[in-house]
């Protein structure tokens, strides 16, 4: 039994002259979607500092991140896409729990017997 194929309504026909059009103006000016992906840990600190310097959403700060650094000389863009890691502290119950890991680590699968390992004094 084949399928009727149905004819697109008045208001799909609409919204597809829409995008067609949006897609058209988009491509005179050169404009891409450019998709970013960022861990939501930053979401906070994003939202702090697009209030400190009085931006209104997230594109305009990638935007102008990537005209800065692509703008900037090569020490200078080197310095700013140098990644930053805050300090931290292995505690001692958090070193207590890495070393019971590794222990069971070890004892799950034993090393081969050309294995290099050195034991902590």
């Amino acid at each position: 039994m084949a399928e009727e194929e149905q004819e697109p309504t008045a208001e799909a026909l609409k919204q597809r002259r829409k995008r067609e059009k949006a897609a058209e103006k988009n491509a005179a000016l050169g404009v891409e979607k450019f998709t970013v992906e960022v861990a939501g840990i930053f979401k906070k600190d994003l939202k702090r500092l697009m209030k400190q310097h009085g931006f209104n959403n997230q594109q305009e700060v990638h935007q102008n991140l990537l005209r800065n650094v692509i703008a900037a000389d090569f020490e200078m863009a080197a310095q700013m896409l140098k990644c930053v890691t805050t300090p931290f502290v292995v505690t001692e119950k958090v070193s207590h729990i890495i070393r019971a890991a590794g222990l069971k680590s070890l004892a799950d699968e034993p090393p081969e017997p050309d294995d290099e390992i050195i034991n902590p004094k």
